[in-house]
């Protein structure tokens, strides 16, 4: 191998190097936070979030779990309000039914009595594009204040996926 080879097996060498010393130290794409009704609920029967979607080229997937007393549940259902809030300030608000059924439920775990956790996938394609990137406020509310008896808490997970549709 003359000198050009091994110059260009250098600079590719070192290339990768920097590419992996880069993407190496990469912050996490996602995260997982719960709020109990003990310790973190307003007293409106509001559960607030912040998601920290910096990624504006990517995808996030966003998830709801619940530990639910499904005997205070009618029709085993959760409907909520799902109010979301951009970095640039738009705001919209969905009503959302969560069914607690083995076929619609993405895991069900059998709690002591009728406690169960629930988790579903709320928004599986969320595109962040220019000023949607930053941080976004997630306030999920009971559509039934008699609601909140059947639920000890909350959770919401999001995810980055690079873009996948």
């Amino acid at each position: 191998m003359g000198a050009a080879g091994k110059n260009s097996l250098c600079r590719i060498g070192l290339f990768m190097g920097l590419l992996m010393l880069l993407t190496g130290c990469a912050k996490p794409t996602g995260d997982y936070f719960f709020v109990s009704t003990e310790t973190a609920r307003t007293q409106q029967g509001n559960y607030n979030f912040s998601l920290d979607l910096q990624d504006s080229t990517g995808t996030y997937a966003i998830g709801l779990a619940a530990r639910l007393v499904t005997s205070r549940l009618p029709d085993l259902q959760l409907p909520l309000d799902i109010r979301t809030t951009t970095p640039a300030g738009e705001t919209s608000i969905e009503r959302t039914v969560f069914h607690v059924t083995e076929n619609s439920v993405t895991q069900l775990k059998k709690g002591s009595g009728s406690v169960v956790d629930c988790e579903w996938a709320w928004k599986p394609v969320v595109p962040v594009r220019g000023a949607e990137a930053g941080t976004w406020q997630i306030s999920i509310t009971p559509t039934d204040p008699s609601l909140l008896d059947a639920i000890y808490g909350i959770g919401i997970s999001y995810e980055n996926n690079y873009g996948k549709r």
